[in-house]
């Protein structure tokens, strides 16, 4: 009989799944309004360490749906402040307070005006912060926030979990903008966050166990009548680029992440990336996991949501 480190949703692992990062994709859409794809938000799970990747649309939902331990996760991480990657963080600072009794309080890294930003949802939240700590929550502990703004380098180093920010060209308004590289136990996963080609995505995902990154693109119809969404696709990556992109850096697996797509389709995306790049490449869907180990093991999204004990 073969011995095995672990089962994971009835799937036999290779090694203890503590020693692999486990990645939720908890929204992986764009700003526009769909069900199936909710706002740009990631966790990693690395040791013990929960790493939260921006807070698009429903990232607390997702969370429960995937029966995380909402109160583990305190390190929240910011690629840039355009609103689809930070309208979530409300309803998970606070409802993940008072609902889910977070006691530890939160630790955000963000560009040059993430406290600015912070600040702004305590002035929006003064109502709950004057009155529900009266009857609700477990202490005030949970409510308080910690903010770094970070430059490129080095932001977390951890129990032997490393999160690096890099430069990421988001366009020539949206400065500055970063990606992550996360390393742990021999494994890496770089997120890209909202760019173009960029030779910092090259450098930092060559050899990575796993890149996920964006993805934008129209039909050549649609693009030679509109110019707004036009200008959009060029300040995000396209399937053209992603593809000269991972050709160079030839991480072990690509991930696309982020879509955001006007009359084209998935498989049209699939189809011109592979036109240029014969590695690895699927598409995220919100909820699917993966396990970085040995080898990376894909889990879609389950058909059961939260179990009981996660919930209050």
């Amino acid at each position: 009989m073969p011995s095995f480190a672990g089962v994971y949703r009835d799937v036999d692992l290779d090694e203890p799944r503590e020693d692999c990062l486990h990645v939720y994709f908890l929204g992986t859409g764009s700003p526009s309004l769909t069900h199936e794809r909710q706002g740009t938000s990631t966790l990693i799970k690395a040791g013990e360490h929960w790493l939260l990747f921006d807070t698009g649309r429903e990232t607390l939902q997702r969370m429960f749906e995937c029966g995380v331990p909402i109160p583990d996760v305190t390190n929240v991480f910011y690629t840039h402040l355009h609103s689809d990657h930070i309208c979530g963080f409300g309803d998970f600072w606070m409802t993940g307070w008072y609902v889910k009794m977070r006691t530890t309080p939160l630790s955000v890294w963000g560009p040059p005006g993430t406290k600015g930003f912070i600040d702004g949802m305590r002035a929006a939240h003064h109502f709950d912060l004057a009155v529900r700590p009266q009857y609700e929550g477990d202490g005030t502990s949970g409510l308080q926030i910690d903010v770094t703004e970070f430059d490129e380098g080095v932001i977390f180093d951890r129990d032997g979990v490393v999160v690096r920010a890099f430069l990421v060209d988001h366009g020539p308004i949206v400065k500055p903008a970063f990606g992550f590289r996360v390393e742990y136990r021999d494994r890496s996963i770089v997120l890209s966050g909202d760019t173009t080609y960029c030779d910092s995505i090259v450098r930092y995902a060559s050899g990575a166990d796993l890149l996920i990154n964006e993805i934008a693109g129209a039909s050549a119809e649609l693009s030679a009548e509109n110019a707004h969404i036009k200008k959009i696709v060029k300040s995000h990556t396209s399937p053209e680029e992603l593809a000269a992109m991972c050709a160079l850096a030839r991480p072990k697996m690509t991930m696309l992440n982020h879509l955001s797509l006007w009359k084209i389709t998935e498989y049209d995306v699939l189809a011109r990336i592979r036109a240029g790049y014969d590695g690895v490449v699927g598409i995220s869907e919100d909820r699917m996991e993966l396990l970085v180990g040995s080898d990376i093991k894909l889990f879609p999204p389950s058909a059961s949501f939260a179990p009981p004990e996660n919930a209050r």
